[in-house]
């Protein structure tokens, strides 16, 4: 912000600076002009002198206010222009310094075309009006070639000009795409802590909820088991303690990388009785594939202790060449079997799941094949490097 400020204040001491440099430019033609011959009069040529150089004025004026008040500038040039090239022929000399300005001024502040157009009604003026005061030849090709080259040198002035504002422009859209990215980078960070602690408290006051639950069911039953009611308050003990560990491991993950990915589940997995298999060449995934796929067997491991109480969880975690697969089986329950966690939880579990598995590039299918219950997800198979990730 501080360097834009700048730059328009630099901007706009160049366009007074121009200003006044006009301003000054007419002084000193007017001067020039009433001390060479022939002079402004009242009689003749002199007369002819006199009008044109008042119109001549007019228009130089009209060029600095038009300017000022961001008007079209080229009708007070145009004017400058013709009656530039008629006093060039009245006077000589100095005089052709208006039309030379006038071409000048068109190139650097107009589109070529324009600015070209204004030039060469100039120089027809000037061609014309030697026409009938009978100025020689090479003069009047001299003077042409003075225009030409004003205009020329204002048509460099304004291609330069034209770059640098393309250069600019470019700078502040860079500047503005860098910003843009950056917002969206914050945002998807929030996002993705968001996520993370919402799926923490999700699944380990979830399985909190179930323990305790269970607990009470096991003490207001008619023949209260005391002792299964006790194991079940220690397990939410237990939960109490892994949610801790996972509220650290998520804020690691999201600061740096997160553990092996086989210890994590190994883990979760041996905790809850079942099984864990590995195949192929581990690799280190991004983060997010990580989470995904770690939560995923996390929520597939309890809903089976919810919705088939009892029986064996198996996992199979497999590096394949194409991508990392992870399949959570467990046989259904019988119909007659005591589902006493079946109701609890919110029942957006997969839906998350599969949302989550979908901003890391992958996807999940839950679904039940023969007389197990399967959950298998998959992500692309990054190589960002051998050894557990």
């Amino acid at each position: 912000m501080a360097a834009l400020t700048a730059n328009m204040m630099d901007r706009k001491g160049y366009f007074w600076g121009i200003q006044a440099l006009r301003t000054g430019g007419l002084v000193a033609l007017g001067l020039t002009l009433f001390g060479v011959n022939p002079k402004p009069g009242l009689h003749e040529r002199g007369l002819a002198i006199t009008i044109t150089l008042a119109v001549v004025a007019v228009a130089w004026v009209g060029m600095i206010t038009f300017d000022i008040r961001k008007w079209p500038i080229q009708y007070p040039l145009s004017l400058l222009s013709v009656s530039g090239g008629l006093l060039a022929i009245l006077q000589q000399g100095p005089a052709i310094a208006v039309p030379a300005v006038a071409a000048f001024s068109a190139g650097s502040n107009l589109a070529p075309q324009v600015s070209t157009a204004i030039a060469v009604a100039g120089a027809l003026s000037l061609t014309v009006s030697a026409l009938f005061v009978g100025a020689s030849t090479t003069a009047v090709l001299g003077f042409v070639v003075i225009i030409g080259t004003a205009l020329a040198m204002g048509m460099i002035r304004y291609a330069i000009a034209e770059r640098a504002n393309s250069a600019e422009q470019l700078l502040e859209q860079t500047r503005r795409a860098a910003v843009a990215e950056t917002e969206a980078a914050v945002l998807g960070e929030r996002t993705r802590i968001a996520r993370e602690i919402h799926d923490i408290l999700a699944h380990s006051l979830g399985a909190l909820a179930m323990q305790v639950e269970a607990a009470q069911a096991l003490l207001t039953q008619e023949s209260p088991d005391i002792a299964k009611a006790v194991k079940c308050v220690e397990r939410a003990g237990q939960l109490t303690r892994e949610g801790l560990t996972e509220s650290r491991r998520a804020v690691q993950a999201l600061r740096t990388d997160i553990g092996p990915l086989s210890e994590m589940i190994g883990t979760l997995v041996e905790a809850d009785g079942g099984t864990m298999t590995t195949t192929g060449e581990s690799r280190k995934l991004p983060a997010d594939a990580s989470l995904a796929l770690y939560r995923t067997a996390q929520e597939a491991v309890t809903n089976a202790r919810k919705h088939a109480p009892g029986k064996p969880t198996t996992v199979h975690l497999s590096y394949d060449s194409d991508a990392v697969r992870l399949t959570v089986t467990n046989q259904l329950a019988e119909a007659d079997t005591t589902r006493p966690l079946t109701n609890t939880g919110g029942g957006y579990g997969l839906s998350g799941l599969r949302e989550r598995m979908e901003l890391a590039g992958g996807s999940l299918e839950v679904g039940r094949e023969g007389s197990d219950w399967t959950v298998r997800a998959v992500v692309p198979g990054w190589t960002m490097g051998r050894g557990e990730g």
